[in-house]
């Protein structure tokens, strides 16, 4: 048996060869993106894929066996992520890739990949997402699985514009939606909401008495840089990011801790850019004016009424999350005329509630059930 001096050497050595290996070549630890997919449809940077599960009886999630279901749902899923994140965030490492538990519960999955938006497309709108990608991408997955209607599930900004696709479209192919931490009323999300509020009254007065507008102003004043996004998420939780790295340091001579918080990490390391054009609407027509909450909203030449949206719905909201609170998802119970809506509150902050350790057994097992009884 090794001495103690020994052991510790050891152990010193393994954690100086991790941290110069994780500076060096980060790409080692880093394992997003993983399930085998293929394009299907593309548009300009947006692209729709289509994924595939390898053959194997059972998927590993955080470490407990999930059996592949032999019986397929006849609905497919197409997954919608919010604007600003990398699309891989569905598939974020292998034991917690939420295109891996549906596929292995029965469900053919698609998603949709925003792609890598630069300074060159500041000038994309609510309405190109909405009323032509989104509308593209369900068609797309419609042919592609040869089926009548598809399933929508959203994650928070992803979410609403799914609510505004079906709000301009009510003749829409989709059967079921699911959102994920979706503020459909943005002045009821905790301090954010009070600011917004607080905002608003004098925004909406000077627009009444004199007309003013953010429309006019360039495009480049609204641009956010991906690195600039990143900062701006950290910086909601600062002692969290503190913790987090200091949980690193502590646990620096564990290859598979470093692993999992390297690739989670990534989330927020490895953000895009949000388009100049789509941020001034946002504040205008959301933070300002909270259209949303309202019931409507203009987008391009169309209004997305969300009394129109009718499919069937289910609302998750993080019961931890500082971002989207649980008042800012839950309006979207009254303001949808769908007859069958329920909601509910997961374990989670903004990003856990989507893709942490009580995801799977929480957020990823209530839509596949709930979407169980909806895709025969």
């Amino acid at each position: 048996m090794a001495s103690r001096p020994a052991q510790l050497l050891k152990s010193s050595l393994r954690a100086a060869s991790h941290a110069f290996e994780r500076r060096r070549h980060p790409h080692r630890f880093i394992l997003t993106d993983k399930t085998p997919w293929v394009e299907v449809f593309r548009d300009g940077i947006m692209a729709v894929r289509h994924y595939s599960l390898p053959p194997m009886d059972s998927i590993n999630v955080d470490g407990h066996a999930l059996s592949v279901s032999q019986e397929k749902k006849r609905v497919p899923i197409l997954l919608v992520p919010a604007l600003g994140i990398q699309a891989w965030t569905f598939d974020i490492m292998p034991n917690r890739s939420m295109v891996r538990y549906l596929m292995a519960r029965g469900y053919d999955v698609y998603l949709l990949d925003w792609g890598q938006p630069s300074r060159s497309d500041r000038e994309l709108t609510l309405d190109t997402y909405v009323n032509h990608w989104l509308a593209k991408a369900v068609s797309s997955v419609q042919r592609h699985a040869d089926c009548t209607d598809i399933s929508l599930v959203g994650y928070c900004m992803g979410g609403l514009l799914c609510l505004m696709y079906l709000g301009c479209h009510p003749e829409a192919p989709v059967r079921n939606l699911a959102t994920i931490a979706s503020p459909v009323n943005f002045h009821k999300s905790g301090a954010y909401g009070k600011a917004f509020r607080l905002l608003s009254a004098p925004a909406m007065k000077a627009h009444n008495w004199f007309s003013i507008r953010l429309e006019p102003l360039d495009t480049r004043m609204f641009h956010i840089p991906g690195n600039l996004l990143s900062i701006g998420f950290k910086m909601t939780n600062p002692p969290a990011v503190v913790t987090s790295y200091l949980d690193l340091v502590r646990n620096i001579n564990d290859r598979e801790y470093i692993t999992e918080h390297m690739t989670m990490g990534q989330w927020f390391n490895d953000m895009v850019d949000y388009p100049g054009a789509t941020v001034r609407e946002v504040i205008e027509k959301m933070v300002i004016a909270n259209s949303m909450a309202g019931g409507q909203i203009e987008i391009g030449a169309r209004t997305a009424n969300l009394g129109e949206v009718r499919c069937d719905l289910l609302a998750l909201a993080g019961a931890s999350d500082r971002i989207v609170t649980i008042n800012a998802a839950r309006d979207i119970l009254r303001l949808v005329g769908s007859r069958e809506k329920r909601f509910e509150v997961v374990p989670g902050g903004h990003a856990g509630v989507f893709a942490g350790s009580k995801a799977p057994d929480h957020t990823w097992r209530i839509i596949a059930d709930w979407l169980a009884q909806r895709s025969g």
